[in-house]
Formats: structure tokens, C-alpha cells, sequence
């Protein structure tokens, strides 16, 4: 058997699960975890998601996305693009299709060739044409950029993943430091994670804090339903982990008041040695929010000897 048969013989059983996912009368996000609605009825919180790394060049999805730069693509300037989203049968995924998860119908995780530059943006449905998804993005740098787009179709009985790529005008920068780092600064303010490994299993549970200058938790606005969120790219960029707080609050809806609270996240890193970790949080007195990177080798952990 040729190797193109045996792939086509792989991707047919989740072609029809997919399918008999999309005939069975359930409601948005039955399968996955706890849900709320807002004041208008309508879904708008699909819970924290899962934990684990997700490499998306062994695992792929019965959509299709097909992505266009509306204009030329220079560092620091402004640029429109527009992405085509089809299902397997051709027929394009329009925006009533796509259930709202953490206040957003899609999220597209933007970094560059270095994971220096990290975008977290959400694009608009076209008013006129299903499928078509618009969105802006101003790179800082040149080199290639991967896009990742998380998404739950309203029939669909898990998050479906897709990724693209676009490159910026200009020499690609290549240069990585991946050296561990779990503390930051940003300022007057310190920023660390912490890392509980578990014997038992490959999750860790990783514990964020925020400090201003005098050492006291900094408070934290809600961002999209949670206090903050967490997105783990491989140095490969082969995927990514979208995390949210292990929050009493995200355990029964969005959370809707400012915390000081450290937070924690679960993590199973069985997938990679080595992840740039990037924290999108929203301080009380900021108007946009802030991004702070880590980097995490998880060979640096202290391991239990018998």
C-alpha cells in the first residue's frame, strides 16, 4: 500500500466522526466542560480548556484554512489580512457556526522565528461572505511568522487547531535564547512562575506571581474570562499549549472581578523538554495589557532519587 492510501485511510475515521459530531442535536460545548451564558442567553464560555502541548504537524482537523496578506508585510507597519475558513466538504465556516470561548469566537496566536514577538488577536467575520475572517496584525520583525487559530465549532466535540504562516520583508533574525528563566522584571514590576513537578504523572502545575516594586501581588483585571492566560510555543513552533487558571471562579463561569490572587495552571509537558511560556495578563491601572515571557526547561527540574 502506497504511502498516500495509508494517510488517506488515517484521516477517514475523523472525517466521520467529525461529521456524525456535527448531525447530533447537542448544544455548544457538551462535550468539553462547564458552560454559562450571559444576559442575552446566549454561550459565551467554554471553560479552561485543555493542558496539554498539541503539535500540529501530527495532528490535523477537517477544516481547511487558506490565509492572504491584503498588502505588503514590512516590521512595525500595520497589515490586513484575511483568512478563508472551509469545512472538509468545501463549504465555508460561517461566524454562527463557531461557539464563543472566553468572550471570543476565534483566537490566532501570532509568533515570530525567535518567539520574541507574541500576538494574541481575534479576527471579525466578513458582514458579507461566510468563511471569511479578517484580521490586523503589526510585526515587529522580519523572518517568518507562524499563526495558530483555536476555535469550537458549535458541532464539533473538541477544539479544532489549525496553523499558517506568512514572512515579513526583511533578513530573518534566527537568534533564540532558550535559556531557563522563570523570574521577569517589566519595570518597577516582578513577575516569576514557579514549577511543581508531579511524580506520578507528566503534569506540572505552574504557579504565577505578580509583585510591584515593594513586593506586593499586583491586581489583576479579567482578560477574556480569566485573570490571565498562558500560551507554550515549542522552539520549533510546531504547536503550542493554551492555558487558563486552575480559578474557583473559571470553574463555574467567566471571571468577572479583579484578583490579587497567584495563579495556577496546569501543564502536562510529556510532549516537550523546552517551551517559551508567555503570560497575557491586564494590570488595574493599564490601559493594554502586558506579555511577559519565560522560558521553561523542564530537564532543569529536580527530580525524586530513590
Amino acid at each position: 500500500m502506497t504511502r498516500k492510501k495509508k494517510s488517506l485511510l488515517l484521516f477517514i475515521p475523523f472525517v466521520v466522526i467529525y461529521f456524525i459530531a456535527r448531525s447530533l442535536p447537542v448544544e455548544p460545548c457538551e462535550f468539553l466542560h462547564e458552560e454559562t451564558y450571559n444576559e442575552e442567553g446566549v454561550l459565551d464560555y467554554c471553560g479552561p480548556g485543555d493542558s496539554g502541548f498539541v503539535d500540529l504537524t501530527t495532528r490535523k482537523w477537517p477544516l481547511k484554512m487558506d490565509l492572504r496578506a491584503l498588502g505588503g508585510l514590512e516590521p512595525n507597519k500595520a497589515c490586513e489580512f484575511e483568512i478563508n475558513l472551509k469545512e472538509f466538504d468545501g463549504s465555508p465556516l460561517a461566524a454562527d457556526e463557531v461557539a464563543l470561548s472566553h468572550t471570543q469566537k476565534i483566537h490566532l496566536l501570532a509568533i515570530d522565528s525567535t518567539l520574541q514577538d507574541y500576538q494574541h488577536l481575534h479576527p471579525e467575520p466578513d458582514s458579507l461572505f461566510d468563511g471569511i475572517w479578517r484580521f490586523k496584525i503589526t510585526p515587529k520583525y522580519s523572518g517568518e511568522y507562524k499563526i495558530f487559530l483555536d476555535l469550537i465549532p458549535i458541532r464539533s466535540p473538541r477544539r479544532i487547531l489549525l496553523s499558517g504562516s506568512f514572512s515579513v520583508d526583511g533578513p530573518d533574525r534566527g537568534v533564540q535564547d532558550k535559556t531557563h528563566s522563570t523570574q521577569v522584571s517589566v519595570g518597577s514590576r516582578k513577575f516569576a512562575v514557579e514549577i511543581e513537578p508531579n511524580e506520578f504523572s507528566d503534569e506540572v502545575i505552574l504557579t504565577f506571581k505578580a509583585r510591584d516594586e515593594l513586593g506586593s501581588p499586583l491586581l489583576l483585571r479579567p482578560v477574556m474570562g480569566a485573570h490571565a492566560h498562558m500560551v507554550a510555543f515549542d522552539w520549533e513552533r510546531k504547536g503550542f499549549a493554551h492555558l487558563h487558571p486552575l480559578e474557583t471562579e473559571d470553574l463555574t463561569g467567566p471571571a468577572v472581578r479583579p484578583s490579587s490572587n497567584d495563579l495556577q495552571f496546569s501543564f502536562n509537558s510529556s510532549e516537550i523538554e523546552q517551551c517559551r511560556l508567555w503570560v497575557q495578563v491586564l494590570l488595574e491601572e493599564d490601559e493594554f495589557e502586558t506579555f511577559i515571557p519565560f522560558n521553561l526547561d523542564f530537564r532543569e527540574l529536580p527530580h525524586e532519587t530513590n
